[in-house]
């Protein structure tokens, strides 16, 4: 009688043991995923921060070159808007973003000095709207494309960390992996064999479970959450597969750069939920144009990149025309008619992610400069 009381007591210590081994794995699970989650969405809005002030940057010399041109007082309107924004943009990244070694070392150290470089392109900018002058929008357009590669650099530090963040948690997931087995193997040694067979069909269970969210999890941090396409983190490999991949093979790929025309007047006018459904319904038109073997996603703000197999830039530029064909047709219900300007490049030897995309950014300011709605090329330089 002892010993069976004894026996009873001892599975009743064995399976509260386990369950509570489980309960405190699970929760250890469900913060880490909550935290993963949470870290993806923080960053995702840095780098789209990060990626709206390179956009900004191209857009307020741009519009200062077409107020010089015009003289137009709503012109003059506009470029102090964009002004203003980035200031506020660049405000928010330095006050709450550069806590990390890497990414002071970016704004605040060395040779860089983004934020410096930063302020002095704001006070170009403000020099401009007082004197009105050539020498000025001179200034302000070479001290733009300058800006380029550094914003495009901090756009890479935010992303690495947030790799690097998203790679811990996910190590830690394994972690949580790996004692929810242990303590399995456990329960199956010291638990009777019916309970040892119901513990597996959990156990299988569980296991994809785990797997399932893992997976949920890798897509999660590769797309972006208002279009659901590729985001740019994604793009970025891409582009650094596709460019391994070309140097070995002596292959060429297509990339072209897509920015919504005139869509800060979307927002301005009708709201940024509209202009929230507009981007969802252009990357809708965009990915059921673009083929299995292409790679689609959002650049940031209203600019979309697609990374093309084909290596033809006349061919390249035929499928942007074709794309743009069916943005200019599509009828958008709440606004009419949008359109879309494009630039297209292709990889030549020796390019580097950088250098394809500025390019491609090159190609797309021309497109701006002709007036929107069209497709533009610039094949090397």
């Amino acid at each position: 009688m002892f010993k069976k009381s004894t026996v009873i007591f001892n599975l009743k210590f064995i399976y509260a043991f386990v369950f509570v081994s489980l309960a405190c794995w699970a929760l250890f699970a469900y913060i880490t995923t909550t935290e993963i989650i949470k870290n993806q969405q923080a960053y995702a809005h840095i780098i789209n921060l990060t990626g709206k002030q390179r956009m900004l940057s191209q857009k307020i010399a741009l519009m200062a070159n077409q107020h010089y041109e015009s003289r137009n007082k709503e012109d003059k309107k506009h470029l102090f808007t964009l002004y203003s924004l980035m200031q506020s943009d660049h405000a928010s990244i330095i006050s709450v973003y550069t806590k990390s070694e890497a990414t002071r070392a970016v704004y605040f150290s060395g040779r860089k000095q983004l934020d410096k470089k930063v302020k002095h392109y704001f006070k170009l900018v403000n020099k401009y709207l007082v004197d009105e002058s050539l020498a000025s929008l001179y200034q302000v357009e070479s001290y733009a494309f300058s800006l380029l590669p550094l914003l495009d650099e901090a756009v890479t530090v935010f992303e690495n960390e947030s790799r690097e963040k998203t790679d811990f948690l996910l190590s830690r997931e394994l972690f949580i992996l790996a004692g929810i087995i242990i303590t399995l193997i456990l329960e199956s040694i010291f638990i009777v064999i019916p309970a040892i067979r119901y513990t597996k069909m959990n156990q299988d269970k569980l296991k994809q479970l785990v797997r399932e969210r893992t997976r949920e999890l890798e897509e999660l941090s590769v797309t972006d959450q208002l279009t659901n396409i590729y985001n740019r983190r994604k793009i970025d490999e891409t582009l650094s597969f596709e460019i391994e991949r070309a140097s070995r093979s002596k292959e060429s790929f297509g990339v072209i750069m897509v920015d919504i025309d005139k869509f800060k007047n979307i927002n301005d006018t009708y709201g940024h939920l509209t202009g929230d459904n507009i981007l969802k319904n252009i990357a809708g038109i965009l990915f059921d144009n673009v083929r299995k073997s292409d790679v689609l996603g959002r650049w940031g703000g209203e600019e979309f990149l697609i990374v093309d197999s084909e290596s033809d830039i006349e061919k390249i530029a035929e499928f942007a025309e074709k794309m743009r064909k069916a943005i200019e047709h599509h009828d958008f219900h709440e606004v009419g008619k949008m359109t879309c300007s494009f630039g297209v490049t292709r990889y030549i030897k020796d390019d580097t992610a950088s250098s394809l995309v500025i390019r491609a950014d090159k190609a797309l300011y021309m497109a701006k400069e002709s007036g929107r709605n069209c497709v533009k090329e610039i094949i090397s330089g």
